[in-house]
């Protein structure tokens, strides 16, 4: 997950308006990944740390019953379907959107006193690097191929795929981590370096790519 989920919210929107011309662009990936990735990797976190017996019936109804999965079916259905929310129940929807990147800031920014990422004690150095090799490397790379000889995009398609392709690890991957108590220090790590690395793998690929 930190090596294919990018950030495509907090990141994604303003990169897609000032490096591509427009903030659209940004929308298919988040669409893509709150509508298919989500509900699948959720789905495997629920089934590998789950503590009864296995069965399909009740992976599927704790995967559905996932907040970020009913928020996602709710705004798809909304968007297909064109309903607006009667104003008494959308406010206080409006009131938790506008908090829920902060707090995940926040919940992101506290994780990381009194701890020093990458460090040697934990065992998990090799893991995040390669995690974030593959999403700065490896993942905008695959884009690019794909983009060039399987869908026959142009040069300013292939330059949209790659650079939405090598934006950062997203910071829900480390909330999922967290809630799953799985794979926390990887998580948390991947973030944190490709966030760091991340703008100038994009410029160097915009500097090559540039139609």
């Amino acid at each position: 997950m930190a090596a294919s989920t990018v950030n495509a919210g907090n990141l994604g929107l303003p990169i897609a308006l000032y490096a591509l011309g427009d903030i659209s662009l940004a929308a298919p990936v988040a669409l893509f990944q709150m509508a298919i990735m989500t509900p699948v990797s959720l789905s495997m976190m629920e089934k590998a740390t789950s503590s009864k017996e296995p069965g399909g019936q009740s992976v599927l109804v704790r995967t559905l019953s996932n907040p970020m999965i009913i928020a996602s079916a709710a705004g798809l259905a909304c968007s297909i379907f064109h309903w607006m929310p009667p104003q008494l129940l959308l406010t206080p929807i409006e009131l938790l959107s506008g908090a829920s990147i902060p707090a995940m800031l926040l919940g992101f920014g506290i994780s990381l006193v009194g701890s020093k990422p990458l460090q040697k004690s934990t065992q998990r150095r090799t893991e995040v690097w390669v995690a974030a090799g593959l999403k700065l490397v490896a993942h905008p790379l695959l884009a690019w191929a794909l983009a060039a000889w399987v869908f026959r995009l142009d040069s300013t398609g292939q330059y949209i795929a790659v650079i939405m392709a090598a934006l950062p690890t997203a910071q829900n991957i480390f909330v999922n981590a967290d809630r799953y108590s799985a794979g926390i220090t990887i998580a948390k790590d991947t973030v944190l370096v490709t966030t760091i690395l991340g703008i100038p793998v994009m410029l160097a690929f915009a500097g090559l790519l540039h139609p």
